[in-house]
């Protein structure tokens, strides 16, 4: 009887401590966290302002630079055209540039050469502006396809970085099936499950703190763990939108900045290291 009781308040204080996160340490011991940001004009396609590359893109810079992240960001090759001056702000503060397409328009509604002219624009528009090739590429709204992974490949890309519904871990295509893995030499690495990205309230109420332990939690048995956060730059600033989009704009301005930096003070004092694209491939690689 003795035996029975003493287990009960074990199991009774093991409980107690992992409801409490003190496991939360020891669950995400050893764990990449890559930032990305699709950097683009307002809410596409509804708006086309330029608030979150002139107001938002400042903040997220801040608030990288106090937190010491590293980040990626993916931009299209329209605002490489028109605004170099961001890019170069970006870069000069040691963040990847990746590519988000020239025009932010679904990829999939495209034919493949289509598809081609814009990896080519962007890739073009992004090297003019930093003096970089960018190897990293994300499709616009997550809109990815065989044909875009095949010819990002044959154009020296690096990292497709698409979010979907299959797979959330880092994995090697299948040429045939870009769902399924295979022997690709580029790398799929899609945003974590947490879901929908870390946002918005109006669909997902819950803390980026809860939602990131929740992504490291489906992980327990991968090595090493890695979680993908995606942001855009007018998610940080107040924006007006028509009535029937304000669902999708309720997050924007300070509920964002204020869960990304808890978020940020939170893995400040966890096992962390922030890496991008272009770096994870490499660790997972070389």
């Amino acid at each position: 009887m003795k035996k029975i009781i003493f287990f009960c308040i074990l199991i009774s204080l093991l409980l107690l401590i992992t409801s409490s996160g003190l496991f939360n340490k020891y669950e995400i011991e050893g764990t990449y966290v890559l930032f990305t940001v699709d950097t683009e004009y307002d809410f596409p396609p509804v708006l086309n302002t330029e608030k979150g590359l002139d107001e938002g893109i400042p903040i997220l810079l801040s608030i990288f630079e106090e937190y010491n992240v590293k980040a990626t960001f993916l931009v299209t090759g329209e605002v490489a055209d028109n605004r170099p001056d961001i890019l170069n702000k970006i870069y000069q503060k040691g963040h990847e540039i990746g590519s988000h397409s020239y025009h932010h328009k679904s990829i999939k509604a495209q034919t493949k050469s289509e598809i081609e002219n814009q990896i080519l624009l962007s890739t073009t528009a992004i090297e003019n502006a930093v003096g970089v090739r960018p190897v990293s590429f994300r499709a616009p709204g997550h809109s990815a396809c065989n044909d875009l992974i095949i010819l990002l490949q044959n154009n020296g890309y690096l990292v497709e970085a698409s979010a979907e519904k299959i797979n959330s871990y880092p994995y090697h295509p299948d040429e045939n099936d870009w769902l399924k893995e295979g022997n690709m030499s580029i790398m799929r690495v899609p945003v974590s499950h947490t879901p929908a990205y870390f946002y918005p309230p109006t669909t997902y109420n819950r803390s980026w703190i809860e939602c990131f332990n929740k992504a490291v939690s489906s992980q327990l048995e991968k090595n090493p763990k890695i979680v993908v956060i995606g942001l855009h730059p007018w998610e940080l600033v107040e924006i007006e939108a028509p009535e029937k989009y304000q669902s999708y704009t309720r997050a924007c301005g300070n509920y964002t900045v204020q869960n990304l930096t808890s978020l940020l003070e939170y893995l400040d004092k966890q096992n962390v290291t922030y890496v991008t694209l272009e770096e994870l491939y490499h660790i997972l690689n070389d």
